[in-house]
């Protein structure tokens, strides 16, 4: 076999190894139900427990929900044509917007995605049918909003970001399920302090109003 015969069989069956080893990445990737993560901020036991129960969740229900975990916009890969108004000076808002629409095309309805903006202490949950399958409001302010750091000086890290994320993803998860009527294997417990405190605060609120009620009555009869 001549030379050049050789070195191209050879070559191209170098190529054929690179891309057989590089196929069960990128099938990873393609397939992963957390979108981003640059930066680690959602740790491994947590990117892991995302995977198995978006997949338990997607067989049951057909439904997708998604976790994207970042310090900050990356706004390298973000493109203006996503925003309908581009102009050359965009603000931080609307840099979040082209990020999250692009993070939002193509993906598979139903569907639900988590976003956590570290720098910009911003977290959102977009649904492709909002309060349909479940109450994306009570999973921000009962289960995610609690975990927030109460004190300016606390620091962000990666386990209680996982934590704070988890928390929201895992009671939505479950809302959903409970939408299909079915149950969830894999799915962990959840902190509900923050609904707790909702209750608690929601009961002062009543007591204070049925309270000013009775005082308006009081002195208006006095009178």
């Amino acid at each position: 076999m001549p030379f050049f015969l050789k070195k191209l069989v050879y070559s191209s069956f170098l190529w054929a190894l690179m891309l057989y080893a590089d196929m069960p990445t990128a099938l990873e990737n393609r397939n992963s139900y957390v979108l981003d993560n640059p930066h680690q901020l959602l740790i491994p036991k947590s990117v892991a427990f995302v995977q198995t129960l978006s997949q338990e969740l997607q067989l049951k229900t057909g439904y997708h929900l998604y976790v994207a975990v970042v310090d900050s916009v990356p706004m390298e890969d973000v493109s203006l044509e996503s925003l309908q108004d581009s102009t050359l000076q965009i603000t931080q808002k609307q840099r979040r917007l082209a990020y999250k629409n692009m993070l939002l095309q193509n993906l598979p309805k139903p569907y639900t995605l988590i976003v956590f903006m570290k720098e910009d202490e911003k977290i959102d949950i977009v649904s492709s049918e909002p309060k349909k399958y479940f109450d994306e409001e009570k999973v921000y302010y009962e289960y995610m909003v609690p975990l927030l750091p109460k004190q300016k000086d606390e620091v962000l890290t990666p386990q209680l970001i996982s934590a704070i994320v988890l928390n929201g993803y895992a009671q939505a998860a479950d809302m959903i399920a409970h939408h299909f009527d079915v149950s969830l294997e894999n799915n962990m417990p959840v902190d509900e302090s923050g609904e707790r405190e909702f209750v608690r605060f929601s009961m002062y609120a009543m007591l204070l109003v049925m309270f000013g009620i009775i005082g308006v009555i009081y002195l208006t009869r006095k009178r």
